[in-house]
């Protein structure tokens, strides 16, 4: 799944509030913690822990984290609840004085879950996700 929305801010903006992982609980409710676990050798975060809340359901995982380029970051699910696989690859493109972010999701539940019923509950989490990004980048665009 995938959603792209355009945002009044710069890239290095977005992809900051991306990259402070310790921060997300600010912007996104569900996140309840993020703890860096390890660190690349350029002190970017290699490897977290996040304590969350989806939809009633609470879940500790594990994700490595990866900058495939300067515009994008991944976090790829190492171990942890509800999910059997979980990626996320956050990417920006400037356009002029605005961004585009596109917010790339692949996820597999544990949980014997209807396909019709699990499209729907990513899609909104994959909005729910895009959107907040997007207010706070416009937030501290805007100074």
């Amino acid at each position: 799944m995938s959603k792209t929305v355009e945002v009044a801010a710069n890239a290095a903006t977005i992809m900051g509030i991306v990259a402070d992982f310790e921060a997300y609980p600010q912007w996104n409710e569900e996140v309840k913690g993020i703890w860096v676990l390890a660190r690349y050798d350029d002190g970017r975060p290699s490897q977290l822990r996040l304590d969350a809340s989806y939809s009633g359901f609470d879940g500790t995982f594990i994700q490595a984290v990866y900058y495939p380029s300067d515009t994008q970051i991944q976090t790829v699910l190492q171990q942890g609840d509800l999910f059997s696989k979980q990626e996320q690859l956050f990417s920006v493109v400037e356009i002029g004085s605005t961004t585009l972010l596109t917010v790339d999701m692949n996820v597999e539940t544990q949980m014997s879950v209807p396909k019709p019923m699990l499209k729907k509950a990513f899609s909104n989490a994959l909005d729910y996700l895009a959107d907040n990004l997007k207010l706070r980048a416009e937030e501290l665009a805007s100074g």
